[in-house]
Order: C-alpha cells, then sequence, then structure tokens
C-alpha cells in the first residue's frame, strides 16, 4: 500500500508508509510500497486523480499485477466514502476494470473468486447506509460492482484474504 500524490504533468510523487493500523488488522502483513510504473503514473494522471492510495496483487491469476487505486479528494469522495478503481495492464497501457464509489478502507483480496477474479471487500458506510458494514465485490464476469451498498456486493463479516489497504 502506497499513498501518492501526483501533479498531472507527472513530474512529482510522494510516498507515504506511516499509516496507522488498528489492533485488528495488526496481523496483516504489510510489505514495503511497491514502484508505480510511469504507464500507471499515466493511467491514474488521465483519471485526474491527484490523491490516492494504492494496492498492486494479482487479482485474475494471470501472474501480472493489477492496481487498485483508491482515489481520494473532493473530487472523487463524499459522505458515504471514495472511489475505488481497480486497473490491469493490457499491452503497454492500462485500462480501468471498474469503478467503485462510496468505499472505504480496509480493502481486503479476499481468498474466494468469482469468474476466475478474486473477490474484493471494502468497508460501507455513511451516506445513508443503514447500517455499517464489509461489503463483499464480486466480479461478474467484466468488472466489480459499482456500488458495495447495494446488490451484487453483500455483507461479509470474517474477511479471508491479505489486506490491501489498511487506512
Amino acid at each position: 500500500m502506497i499513498r501518492g500524490f501526483f501533479l498531472f504533468d507527472a513530474l512529482g510523487q510522494k510516498a507515504d508508509t506511516g499509516a496507522m493500523i488498528p489492533a485488528l488488522l495488526a496481523s496483516a502483513l504489510l510489505t514495503s510500497p511497491p514502484v508505480i510504473p510511469s504507464e500507471l503514473t499515466r493511467a491514474v494522471a488521465g483519471l485526474q486523480v491527484s490523491d490516492f492510495e494504492s494496492a498492486k496483487t494479482d487479482l485474475n491469476g494471470d501472474g501480472r499485477p493489477e492496481w487498485l487505486i483508491y482515489a481520494q479528494g473532493e473530487d472523487w469522495c463524499g459522505s458515504g466514502g471514495c472511489t475505488l478503481f481497480v486497473l490491469t495492464k493490457r499491452g503497454r497501457a492500462f485500462r480501468v476494470v471498474s469503478r467503485t464509489t462510496i468505499s472505504r478502507p480496509p480493502i481486503w483480496r479476499l481468498t474466494s473468486k468469482s469468474h476466475g477474479w478474486h473477490d474484493l471487500a471494502v468497508w460501507a458506510s455513511g451516506g445513508g447506509i443503514a447500517r455499517a458494514h464489509l461489503s463483499r465485490l464480486r466480479f461478474d464476469g467484466r468488472r466489480y460492482p459499482g456500488n458495495p451498498s447495494v446488490p451484487p456486493a453483500m455483507p461479509v463479516s470474517h474477511p479471508i484474504g491479505k489486506l490491501l489497504i489498511a487506512h
């Protein structure tokens, strides 16, 4: 997991690994920040995301990592949370697999899979959500759900998998 700040001309970036991890999640292993490829820098700048946290993980079992971009700032966040993008590399560029709004950390890659892709879990709260909960996002063959508070997303009480973004 890294926290990034990009200038739209991609001349600067900042990484911060000093995130506080709640005691419940302290057993999760967090590694040093991954190096962000220049192609991903361009893709994130193209989305006009300037403040974000990111994590890389192989979601579809092809041996190449997908990137989760948790976009932050007033353009990407509301009372229910912020926007989570999943990007995958195709050729020499990245494409957006999905965009899930009103998401909050912790963000998990679960051991369960749907259509060959790992399920994800995000915290869903605020923004009119009656009861805060961890929500499972299942890949439908094309994308993950766009909203973790309504079906096909579903609550999950005990995530089994890897913590990707803790903050």
